[in-house]
């Protein structure tokens, strides 16, 4: 038999690994929104030639900055 212990820790690793799938699917599309608005300013708004690496770049450092900073809220 398995033991109540044994089902609980079963059930709260379950609940782990799929709450860090949604969470990393979330900043994914995090991600990709803060691309995407980059971009637009970059290339539409500011008229700017801007080299795709650098939207990325900008886009990755704004995306880690908002999920670190949203982590230390009180």
């Amino acid at each position: 038999m398995v033991s109540d212990e044994t089902k609980t820790g079963v059930t709260g690793l379950a609940l782990m690994v799929g709450s860090a799938i949604i969470l990393i699917i979330i900043g994914l599309i995090f991600f990709l929104v803060a691309l995407w608005i980059v971009k637009f300013a970059a290339t539409d708004i500011l008229d700017l030639t801007v080299s795709g690496d650098w939207i990325v770049l900008s886009a990755a450092i704004l995306s880690g900055a908002s999920l670190i900073g949203s982590k230390h809220k009180r």
